[in-house]
């Protein structure tokens, strides 16, 4: 038995990203984009070959992957399956730096780009860009049921053997999970690019858009706006994929789910929706005071404030609405994020859901201190060491964004720059800068940022994807030694 069960996963991935770039090769020559047919062909055999050599070298009886080697491979999956993600953008943007931090954006669902704003960009490239954020959508989804919520990674539940129950407890089997998300994800996408061309998108930009929009990335076909999209069904269909990636999706797995598992889910999407039409009504009666506008303008407003809000609480970014808004508006929707089990970043709903109700709890023990008070909620039980978990999780969550927005701040850049730039890494909001540069905020965006800076906010999307606290556990250097 051998300990590099991560290192033979790992060979497999490079693999896959393999045979895509392949598939990618196909779609160049369909674009007749000869300098992208030659990256891809190029990136292709690279990978290929060191994916097989690792599989090669680490194939046989392995050890099961435990609590830090599954960690270690998800940290694997997103610092080093980039570096041959990369290869195709170095001969457009010049940088393999620039092309290596483009990549770890789009497969951490970030939506960060180094790209200028008005640089043409290969539609082969562009394509590649967003099969990358939908297949780290994927990934997420997937990471978190197998494998951060079974470890408890911030006070998440361990859903993921309710899914398959029995089935899934005795054999291990962790393909009828990987199979069950990925075909809901791959049909839910597919219907959401079909309705969005029927009524009136080409068919890629479509394709790219819902990519983007249901992994939560959120690349622009244009950075401001959509262009050409002005039918207001396109604009629906784009909000509800948004809707899909960051609250929604896990709905459809409603067969695989128990009744108490599925009420826990439930509420995380009506407290969505409940943000957004709050925070959409907020924002029209600002506008309303504020701009002294007559009430069937600030109606007509509530659509596009409603848009915003999912835009952010979904942690997609997605600019479409370029009316001037208070800044401070935005940052607490920044900060909680969509649903668990999703694409979304973020702190996630269902734990400021458990912060309220044990805040609720404390309050009135305070008030009451003789009563007696119910410490559960659903089917989880708020102990000590429960909420410990969920406390340790926010503080990390926290310094991380206090320590990123310093590092930024001492390249001299104001705290609106520092702020939004550190949130929307490890929120993994990319485009969160860009999102309120279009307001009208005085803030740098991501691709005015030095290349270092991107660099170090890359290690914090990273961070951010892993949920903060997991990757700590792999600075243990008992871990190392016994490897």
């Amino acid at each position: 038995m051998n300990k590099n069960g991560s290192l033979y996963y790992l060979g497999v991935g490079i693999v896959i990203v393999g045979f895509m770039q392949i598939l990618l090769i196909i779609f160049a020559m369909l674009m007749r984009d000869q300098t992208s047919i030659i990256s891809f062909f190029g990136a292709s055999i690279l990978s290929l070959f060191c994916g097989a050599t690792l599989i090669l070298a680490t194939r046989g009886n392995f050890d099961q992957l435990g609590r830090l080697d599954s960690i270690l491979l998800l940290v694997y999956f997103w610092a080093i399956i980039p570096i041959f993600a990369a290869i195709p953008f170095y001969s457009y943007l010049g940088s393999f730096a620039s092309s290596y931090i483009e990549v770890i954006s789009a497969l951490t669902t970030t939506g960060a780009s180094v790209i200028e704003t008005n640089r043409y960009i290969p539609n082969s490239l562009f394509l590649w860009r967003n099969i990358l954020a939908w297949s780290g959508g994927l990934l997420t989804i997937t990471m978190v049921i197998l494998i951060l919520a079974p470890l408890g990674i911030g006070g998440l539940q361990d859903r993921s053997s309710k899914f398959l129950g029995s089935k899934y407890n005795e054999n291990n089997n962790f393909m009828p999970v990987i199979t069950m998300v990925g075909g809901v994800y791959s049909a839910i996408t597919f219907i959401l690019i079909v309705a969005l061309m029927l009524v009136g998108a080409r068919g890629l930009d479509a394709t790219n858009i819902i990519m983007s929009t249901i992994s939560t990335s959120g690349y622009n076909v244009n950075r401001i706006g959509f262009g050409y999209y002005d039918s207001i069904y396109s604009v629906i269909i784009i909000a509800f994929s948004m809707l899909v990636g960051a609250g929604l999706i896990i709905v459809f797995f409603r067969p695989f789910i128990n009744v108490k598992v599925r009420l826990n889910f439930n509420i995380e999407l009506k407290l969505f929706v409940i943000i957004c039409v709050l925070f959409a009504l907020m924002l029209s009666l600002y506008s309303h005071f504020n701009k002294q506008t007559d009430l069937i303008t600030s109606s007509g407003y509530y659509f596009y404030a409603l848009f915003d809000a999912v835009s952010i609480l979904s942690t997609t970014g997605l600019i479409y609405n370029t009316d001037w808004q208070p800044i401070n508006f935005y940052y607490v929707l920044a900060f909680i994020g969509g649903a668990s089990f999703t694409t979304a970043g973020g702190m996630k709903l269902f734990r400021l859901i458990i912060l309220l109700k044990h805040a609720k709890i404390e309050v009135n023990q305070l008030i009451y201190p003789s009563s007696v008070s119910s410490n559960r909620f659903l089917d989880m039980r708020l102990d000590t060491k429960f909420m410990r978990l969920i406390w340790s999780f926010f503080i990390a969550y926290m310094f991380l964004i206090v320590v990123l927005s310093v590092i930024v701040a001492s390249y001299n850049y104001n705290l609106n720059t520092s702020l939004l730039n550190a949130i929307g890494a490890v929120a993994n909001i990319g485009p969160m800068a860009d999102f309120m540069l279009a307001k009208g905020q005085d803030v740098t965006p991501f691709n005015e940022l030095e290349t270092s800076l991107q660099l170090i906010l890359c290690v914090g999307m990273i961070l951010g994807r892993l949920e903060v606290l997991s990757v700590l556990g792999l600075l243990n250097l008992a871990y190392w030694k016994n490897r």
